[in-house]
């Protein structure tokens, strides 16, 4: 009996072993997190954006980008970062984290998109928490976008609208297999971000079937607001960042081992 418990629990663990190093080692033999600190890298980011959110879906107007870059007046307080896929050098996917910038204590140049229009709506535990944290040192998960373009290529052999049909990727099974993980590799790039800067605390608005997913990983925030109209339905979220990644490493070691780079990456303490 205690032998068959322990054998059963070795299989476990091998399993867990397994599963640990594959949510890594699928994800890092496709795709590679790159921050965005050169002029070059940040309009490869617009361009992406563009290409989702004025292009992919009714986000924002084309017109207003005769440079086919997607850019706010956010962007200069910014950090940014790309998922590029290895082979052929593609970015596939970004986001961005909006910062206070060099007046944090100046509400009209350090507020975030999301505040004015989602935090009250929040509950008072949530409000309470915002309010409480360090200015400088929240930031804003924005413009997270995954190219819809790089899912066709990689899911069809031709494109029938007859765009970029001499691109065939080589790597198109394990390109399959990590497609579900760039929403963590863009984790790891807003955890590499927020060390660089010093932030130790997330907000965001997130559509609820992408809160779900995340959460199926182990990253659940804090504090999740009630579904709200914010550029089509989103609920917002805030969270301390170390906190978020401590329940990853509870709940999914394997999922916090991508995330921080094997814990290489971790977030700050609050001041």
């Amino acid at each position: 009996m205690n032998t068959g418990f322990a054998l059963r629990h070795e299989t476990e663990n091998t399993d867990n072993q397994q599963t640990h190093k594959d949510v890594s080692t699928i994800f890092n033999s496709v795709f590679k997190v790159e921050l965005a600190t050169s002029p070059e890298v940040v309009n490869e980011v617009f361009e992406l954006r563009y290409q989702v959110y004025c292009i992919d879906r009714p986000f924002e107007d084309p017109d207003c980008f005769a440079d086919k870059r997607e850019h706010d007046a956010y962007d200069p307080r910014s950090a940014h970062a790309l998922i590029r896929h290895r082979i052929t050098g593609d970015s596939v996917a970004t986001v961005r984290l909006v910062m206070t910038g060099d007046h944090p204590e100046n509400l009209e140049q350090g507020d975030f998109p999301m505040e004015g229009h989602c935090i009250h709506r929040m509950g008072q535990q949530a409000r309470n928490a915002f309010a409480a944290a360090p200015r400088a040192q929240i930031a804003e998960i924005s413009r997270m976008a995954v190219s819809r373009e790089f899912r066709r290529r990689l899911n069809e052999g031709e494109s029938a609208s007859g765009t970029s049909d001499s691109v065939c990727y080589s790597d198109s099974e394990n390109g399959k297999r990590a497609m579900p993980y760039i929403s963590l590799g863009l984790f790891a790039a807003i955890l590499q971000m927020s060390v660089r800067h010093g932030i130790t605390h997330w907000m965001a608005v997130m559509e609820p079937a992408q809160l779900r997913l995340l959460k199926r990983f182990g990253v659940e925030f804090d504090h999740v607001g009630p579904v709200l109209e914010y550029h089509g339905l989103r609920r917002p979220a805030f969270t301390e960042a170390a906190s978020l990644i401590d329940g990853i490493r509870r709940r999914r070691p394997d999922v916090w081992s991508l995330i921080t780079d094997a814990g290489r990456y971790l977030p700050a303490k609050p001041n």
